[in-house]
């Protein structure tokens, strides 16, 4: 079985290939209550704008408590379903690759949730999203980021499969470690009646002080880390992180 490579591997092609499940196998993922209830009380009722909105898991509640939304996402799929969705039009949305062009704003909160910072899959995107962010943040604007922490990423092996099953359908996770570039390739195969579905994805893992590293470079400062949206202290066990990055000279 072929898994995505650097050569067919698109900023969109996870996008594409996950939007007609996204919201059956995604939607009780994180904690969208909690996600929706800070970004909008960090908001102070001003300008959000979400990187890689997606289909509007988050965007969508957030801009229903009337606080201006935007959402950017590299896949015209995903797009596709939040118009569907957004009725009355309440979310500003721009089809773009988020490593090279966000929209202006300024925006007081900018924010990247569930490991969707990990799909810019060289350092190089990285540091360029980063840097869009910066120059789009008011001078009192927040960016943040959430993610898992990788726990001992070094000693973990190098290929896998996992599976679980969903309603009428079996789903196998294949995955292939890189190890020098630190880039993880993986396939998910749906096993369901009418056949198999493959969605490939792909992801370059940083780990919380390599987040900090990259931000730093961009002028971001951290100044908040929680284990969660609930605002839960991070200590050296936790395996998620939400932090908060805001302008080094502000």
């Amino acid at each position: 079985m072929e898994l995505p490579n650097s050569v067919n591997y698109l900023s969109s092609t996870y996008g594409d290939a996950f939007a007609d499940v996204y919201d059956d196998w995604y939607q009780q993922v994180t904690d969208v209550e909690g996600t929706v209830a800070l970004i909008s009380h960090l908001s102070q009722g001003r300008e959000v704008l979400e990187l890689g909105v997606g289909t509007g898991r988050l965007a969508l509640p957030i801009a229903s408590k009337g606080i201006p939304t935007t959402g950017v996402d590299s896949s015209s799929e995903m797009l596709r379903r939040l118009k569907a969705r957004d009725t009355s039009k309440v979310v500003k949305i721009h089809l773009a690759d988020m490593a090279e062009w966000l929209p202006v704003g300024p925006f007081k909160i900018i924010f990247c949730a569930y490991n969707t910072f990990f799909n810019l899959v060289n350092s190089a995107e990285q540091e360029q999203c980063l840097q869009l962010v910066r120059d789009r943040l008011t001078p009192d604007g927040l960016f943040i980021v959430e993610a898992f922490v990788p726990s001992n990423y070094s000693l973990l092996p190098t290929r896998g499969v996992e599976s679980r099953h969903l309603a009428n359908t079996t789903v196998l996770n294949i995955t292939i470690r890189e190890k020098v570039s630190g880039i993880v390739r993986g396939q998910s195969v749906e096993l369901g009646e009418s056949g198999a579905v493959l969605r490939p994805w792909k992801i370059l893992i940083k780990t919380p002080d390599e987040l900090d590293q990259i931000a730093a470079r961009q002028n971001l400062k951290l100044v908040e880390r929680w284990q969660d949206w609930q605002q839960s202290a991070f200590t050296s066990t936790s395996d998620h992180h939400v932090s908060v990055y805001a302008l080094a000279n502000s």
